[in-house]
């Protein structure tokens, strides 16, 4: 008789099969128990374990069913039972799938940017089986996903619950293969035996024997919950409506009970909705089931079969089989005599029974969710991590990644973890604290509402590698926050608080410009030594204090139980004081200034009608009066001042006001003690409108240079009583009226003097000397002279009159007494009296004449002598007889020599020069000149130009242009002198000092100079002449002007300021 079942192992047919009972279910580990006899007595447990073993079922029944089929699985207990009645040993064997061994194995791990197919295949490859993935569904990928503490086993089924997708094992002889299915097209009909199975129930099934069948059928239904609903939170989308709700009523009155779940473990909706549906699958999987038996051998789970003849016809249709409960038995008797192992096979009997449990095949099967998430127990701490060479590895939401201590898979990078949010103490929206972690830092992590997936920072914590900021316990009164830069580090920001007492103190700083503000104690945060008490804000760098709607500094004590911040009581009192005594001398001033400007209006028509009284007189000398006539017409320019004595009372009244409470954006400044505003550098007090400076006791403003003040519309200066007293102990003083007239009135005695050198009265058109009421006095040691054009009268000391004109007339309405020893008429002129000729400009010769020999300077068109009285220069009689006809720069000569400069011939060859810079005043000229008196002449009116510019003129070495443009602006000074000096003496000697110079130098120098004698300004002839002259080579160097000076620049100033 052929066996029923057969074990096939590694010991081959020294096993044989006796029974064998267990349970088979989709998405369950089975676990078949075997028991087997051998002759053998000694076989070793672990000899077995880990090995494959197959039960072969023998399907062949007498209506001629045929074939096998296999239940394979491996050895995870073996044991030896005892001997049987026919002395044989009996062992059993536990098979179980190799996925049982998942079970064995427990681990942490984390899942990103996976699929849940990707996590199964990923986790169960290790083991080495096969695996049957029937999957047609899509699945979400888990941007984070933590095997937490569990094992391998429990990891993919509270995965594969979650996602819908359940398995079963197909079976081979030797081998079993794990199948994945996520819906019915995953599933094929009994793959061995009858797919049509037929059911015969009592008197009738006791009597078949000759094929499988179903004997016991048992159809039920459940009350199951007929909603599902679900919803979550995406920190990302704060306000999105995420959540779903999904029916599948069953059809009866208690159908529509609705299960909620939260945090429903997605946080997109789609993903939601698929959850939904697979939640809604399981519940009504669970609803209908149908359990059943019979004498069946070839039932498996995970396939598809067809009842037949069962009486209620609608039961008679396809199931999907779930679970299978076996109970094969295999009974082979020992024959009596015979050897050891000798089996009586017609002395064997069989049994075989299965009750499985089924599902109608229309509905999908879904797996229970019986598998629970691990949950954490608490915080933990990790380390924060991120790419390499970074500090501080973030999001825009200021996430950040770490290693787990219990990761052994991270690499402590940037992908050691998913983004995970960081509790801050404040956050709103664009507001709220904000502390990141920065790698290397340890902090301590939480988990929402347990679950691994989610981790969320929720602080940070020292350890001896990441200590304090300060030292503890030495500075345990200590609290704040100290950063510390990045990248590489360097320095430091701190906020600090030291609440021990005695030392109290805040300190706000950074490393950056050494800048700390401190309030409080004031310390040596080195040494611990006071300095102080209050606060100091100091820095390495720059300072700006800004308030958009006010400013007020004080040093007075305030009252805050009465009054605001913004309250100035006593910059107000001590303000409006002091504005009271300027309201006072503002009076005087008035009346002072009205009582001036009367008087000046009774100088300018008194003056008036004294030239008025000129023009009558002169009436009879034809067009000599028209001069004097234009000067009576146009009367006496006077430019009075504002009638006001104090424009700016009104603003500072103004102010006063704002200074009451600081409700405007005004700076206030107050302190009962006095104030100081001290610097080695310049102090610049600048306003819009005005500015007032006010004392109720004296003022003083003392300058170690100069003083300059300037004033756009009038300046007053008006003393009540004590007179006023102006002294230059070393200088001029120049007062100069641009466009109007000086007036200096005085109620007594009016005296100008010069103690030392000459006093001078220049009038452009006219000067006028009136004694109202008395005499006017004119008197001089050496000589008096009155010169006008071709005219002039000379009164020497030695009792000689001189009066030399063109045309003489003399009328007198009254007598005329003329005496004298001799009188000379129509008789040559004495030597030097001749007057200077008027000569136009265009009189002068446009291009100069050719050089003369030395011979011929010195024989021919000299001018005469220099009279008496005139410069001597020291560079020979005829420089100082041509010099002598320049009124120009004989009163520059004067100046400079008053000044103690000095002037003489240096080396030939050595060159011309003036030098400005070294406090040494004196003017070199060329000694190779010597002999040409018009070469020295025309040297020396370059040189004085330069050394009278060097008075108002002072380099600019901020750039090196400025520099250039500034030294070529003093040559074309000098170059502008040069040529008036040439066109006086023209006018006096019709003599040339230009002869023998280049002709286009010449009347380049020309064209700048008529710029200003024509109306121009002297800035933009000299800036004209300047241009030119930076085209020129020097005498000394031969390059350019300009490179000149721009290499001087270089060696003197480049890189020094």
């Amino acid at each position: 008789m052929t066996r029923s079942f057969i074990a096939h192992s590694a010991l081959g047919e020294r096993l044989k099969f006796r029974s064998m009972t267990g349970q088979e279910r989709i998405s369950t580990l089975f676990e078949h128990r075997v028991r087997l006899i051998s002759d053998m007595p000694n076989i070793q447990p672990r000899s077995m374990l880990g090995e494959d073993m197959s039960i072969e079922v023998n399907l062949a029944t007498e209506l001629g069913g045929a074939g096998s089929r296999f239940l394979s699985g491996q050895v995870t207990r073996f044991a030896y039972i005892g001997k049987d009645d026919g002395d044989m040993c009996v062992y059993e064997a536990t098979l179980r799938p190799w996925l049982w061994y998942a079970t064995r194995r427990s681990d942490f791990r984390i899942f990103q940017f996976k699929t849940a197919p990707q996590i199964l295949q990923e986790v169960l490859a290790p083991y080495g089986f096969a695996i049957d993935a029937r999957l047609s569904g899509s699945y979400r990928t888990w941007d984070y996903c933590v095997q937490y503490s569990e094992s391998d086993f429990d990891f993919v089924s509270r995965l594969m619950e979650q996602e819908g997708i359940y398995y079963f094992f197909s079976h081979a002889q030797g081998s079993h293969q794990l199948v994945l299915c996520d819906g019915a097209d995953s599933h094929t009909d009994l793959p061995a035996g009858p797919v049509r199975v037929p059911y015969h129930a009592g008197v009738l099934a006791a009597q078949i024997l000759e094929q499988d069948f179903i004997d016991s059928w048992s159809h039920s239904e459940d009350i199951a919950s007929g909603n599902f609903a679900a919803d979550d939170y995406d920190f990302r989308k704060p306000n999105a409506e995420i959540d779903t709700v999904r029916q599948q009523p069953a059809g009866h009155s208690r159908d529509s009970f609705e299960i909620f779940d939260w945090p429903g473990g997605y946080t997109e909706l789609a993903d939601g909705e698929n959850y939904a549906r697979l939640r809604l699958e399981q519940l009504a999987g669970r609803r209908e089931l149908v359990s059943a038996e019979g004498n069946l051998r070839h039932m498996a789970p995970g396939y598809l079969f067809e009842l037949a003849r069962h009486p209620n016809a609608q039961e008679n249709r396809r199931y999907l089989i779930e679970a299978v409960t076996y109970d094969f038995q295999e009974n082979a008797l020992r024959v009596v005599g015979a050897p050891d192992a000798a089996y009586s096979e017609s002395t064997s009997s069989t049994s075989y029974r299965q009750s499985f449990e089924v599902l109608p095949d229309s509905a999908p099967y879904r797996p229970a969710r019986v598998t629970p998430k691990p949950r954490t127990t608490g915080p933990q701490t990790a380390v924060v991590v991120g790419p390499a060479g970074e500090e501080i590895h973030t999001d825009q939401y200021g996430r950040i990644k770490v290693q787990f201590h219990w990761d052994r898979y991270g690499k402590r990078d940037e992908n050691s973890s998913c983004w995970i949010r960081v509790s801050q103490t404040w956050a709103g929206s664009n507001y709220g604290a904000m502390h990141i972690p920065r790698i290397g830092q340890e902090v301590i992590v939480d988990f929402l509402n347990g679950d691994p997936d989610h981790p969320i920072v929720t602080g940070c914590v020292y350890n001896a590698a990441q200590m304090p900021p300060w030292e503890l316990p030495r500075h345990k009164t200590q609290t704040g926050f100290q950063t510390h830069w990045s990248k590489g580090g360097g320095g430091k920001h701190m906020l600090r608080f030291e609440d021990s007492r005695g030392t109290e103190h805040i300190e706000l700083s950074t490393d950056h410009g050494n800048t700390h503000l401190h309030m409080g104690y004031l310390m040596n945060q080195g040494s611990g030594v006071q300095r102080s008490y209050g606060f100091e804000l100091r820095t390495n760098e720059w300072g700006s204090i800004r308030a958009d709607k006010g400013l007020l500094l004080t040093t007075y004590t305030q009252d805050f139980a009465q009054k605001t911040s913004r309250d100035n009581p006593d910059g107000h009192e001590q303000m409006g004081a002091t504005l009271a005594q300027s309201n006072a001398l503002m009076q005087a001033a008035g009346q002072a200034v009205a009582a001036t400007k009367s008087l000046v209006s009774a100088m300018a028509q008194g003056k008036n009608q004294t030239l008025s009284g000129l023009v009558q007189g002169v009436q009879s000398l034809g067009g000599m009066s028209q001069a004097v006539a234009a000067l009576a017409a146009g009367g006496s320019p006077e430019a009075g001042v504002s009638d006001d004595p104090d424009p700016a009372m009104a603003d500072a009244q103004q102010m006063l006001d704002l200074s009451r409470k600081i409700d405007k954006p005004v700076v206030s400044i107050v302190s009962p003690e006095g104030q100081t505003m001290i610097s080695p550098r310049p102090i610049v007090v600048s306003s819009g409108q005005s500015v007032s400076m006010r004392s109720v006791s004296a003022l003083t403003m003392t300058t170690g240079a100069q003083l300059t003040q300037l004033a756009a519309k009038g300046m007053l200066t008006q003393v009540s009583e004590g007179g006023q007293i102006n002294v230059v102990s070393d200088g001029d003083i120049v007062s100069h009226a641009s466009a109007g007239a000086i007036n200096l009135v005085s109620k007594t005695d009016a005296s100008v003097t010069s103690t030392a050198a000459n006093a001078n009265l220049i009038g452009q058109k006219s000067v006028v000397i009136q004694a109202a009421e008395q005499d006017v006095f004119v008197t001089a040691k050496t000589s008096i002279s009155l010169i006008c054009g071709k005219s002039s009268i000379v009164l020497l000391a030695d009792g000689t009159v001189k009066i030399n004109g063109v045309k003489g007339l003399v009328n007198f309405t009254d007598n005329l007494d003329q005496r004298g020893g001799k009188i000379f008429l129509n008789c040559d002129a004495p030597i030097g009296s001749q007057a200077e000729e008027a000569v136009a400009e265009e009189d002068v010769p446009v291009a100069p004449a050719a050089a003369a020999t030395s011979a011929q300077a010195s024989e021919h068109a000299l001018p005469a002598a220099s009279p008496p009285g005139y410069v001597t220069t020291g560079l020979g009689k005829g420089v100082d007889a041509i010099a002598a006809r320049s009124p120009t720069l004989q009163r520059q000569l004067k100046f400079l020599q008053g000044d103690k400069w000095s002037i003489s011939y240096g080396p030939a060859g050595g060159g011309t020069y003036a030098n400005t810079n070294s406090g040494i005043k004196k003017i070199v000229i060329d000694g190779a000149y010597q002999k040409d008196p018009y070469k020295t002449a025309a040297s020396l009116s370059h040189e004085v130009g330069h050394a009278m510019y060097s008075y108002s003129f002072k380099p600019d070495i901020s750039s090196k242009t400025a520099y250039v443009n500034g030294m070529l602006g003093s040559e074309g000074e000098a170059a502008l002198n040069q040529i008036q000096v040439r066109r006086e003496v023209w006018r006096a000697a019709k003599v040339d000092i230009l002869k023998g110079a280049d002709p286009a130098n010449v009347e380049a120098f020309n064209d700048a100079y008529n710029i200003w004698a024509k109306g121009g300004t002297r800035e933009a002839a000299r800036a004209a002449a300047g241009k030119y002259y930076g085209t020129l080579t020097t005498s000394t160097t031969g390059e350019q002007y300009t490179q000149y000076y721009g290499k001087g620049y270089d060696k003197k100033y480049a890189g020094k300021h």
